[in-house]
């Protein structure tokens, strides 16, 4: 996360108290490392086709009423925010598909960290900005942090973060949790890998089973363990309070939603890709099921393979 005074942090607004979730926490790590804070809604364009000829009120109307109350919505959200801030609110209305719209501004103006809310849990109907969450999880260069809607205010710190890794590439997910942890005090890391059991029968390894040893699971939790160790004694290294636990069994997202229930994690922070062959670990799938279940916000960053 590179959220800097030349780059900022984005909250997503679409006139909706649902989104203004997001505006508390966003400002409170804008504040916190001195950086920008970007407020932009997008105005997407209303679609010609299936307005009667006689409507009432022509389309430009329409549309330039509508960017009006864009634009006040911003105003209003700003001015609650502001004082504290570095450097005064960016307010910005932008043209275009949202999820696309939302990730070029990213690009423009070199924001290092997107703080949104996304779709709820328990059935909740998939809201604009959850399906935008969805697709700018695919295509952002940056962390994003995702809060779920929910009717107690919505934190604006974060002392207990549960590290989710996959053994492979772990440097821009750590990096992503070590900046948000710098936002404050005393702060713990719990570091965490999942290893699901390998059944040979269900792999790719089904037409030469014996080429796998008896010991394969034990091998890989062992393998695990060590990596962790070694991970954590780098991170203590720099002063960073952190412990680790290996985790063994299917369904990957569920083992890292119940350890960060046990450890009273008050953040997740996991990557949108990982390991390459035949084992399941933190793919994108598996993050998307970490956001839809956590119980509290879930910083996903981006990671490419090599």
């Amino acid at each position: 996360m590179s959220a800097t005074a030349t780059g900022g942090v984005l909250v997503p607004l679409d006139g909706s108290d649902v989104a203004e979730q997001a505006l508390a926490l966003g400002a409170a790590c804008a504040r916190k490392v001195g950086a920008a804070l970007h407020l932009v809604s997008v105005h997407e364009p209303m679609p010609p086709l299936g307005v009667p000829p006689d409507f009432p009120v022509e389309m430009a109307n329409l549309e330039q009423e509508w960017r009006l109350a864009l634009e006040q919505h911003l105003e209003t959200a700003a001015r609650s925010v502001e004082p504290g801030l570095p450097t005064p609110v960016v307010r910005s209305v932008i043209p275009g598909e949202p999820a696309a719209a939302l990730c070029g501004y990213v690009e423009s103006h070199a924001v290092g960290l997107v703080v949104m809310t996304t779709h709820g849990r328990g059935g909740l109907s998939r809201m604009w900005l959850g399906s935008v969450a969805d697709r700018m999880l695919r295509r952002l260069q940056v962390p994003l942090l995702l809060l779920h809607p929910r009717e107690l205010p919505q934190p604006t710190a974060f002392h207990r973060i549960l590290l989710a890794l996959d053994g492979e590439i772990e440097e821009p997910v750590v990096e992503a949790a070590m900046a948000l942890g710098r936002m404050e005090p005393d702060v713990r890391y719990v570091v965490t890998r999942v290893v699901e059991p390998l059944i040979p029968v269900l792999s790719g390894l089904a037409a030469r089973p014996a080429h796998l040893p008896r010991d394969w699971n034990e091998l890989r939790e062992t393998e695990a363990r060590n990596y962790l160790a070694r991970l954590t004694d780098r991170l203590r290294a720099r002063g960073v309070d952190a412990t680790s636990q290996v985790l063994v069994g299917r369904d990957v997202a569920q083992q890292v939603l119940r350890l960060a229930d046990a450890v009273a994690a008050d953040c997740v922070v996991t990557g949108t890709h990982g390991g390459r062959g035949m084992e399941r670990l933190l793919l994108g799938s598996v993050a998307d099921k970490i956001v839809r279940g956590a119980k509290v916000p879930v910083l996903v960053a981006p990671v490419r393979r090599r």
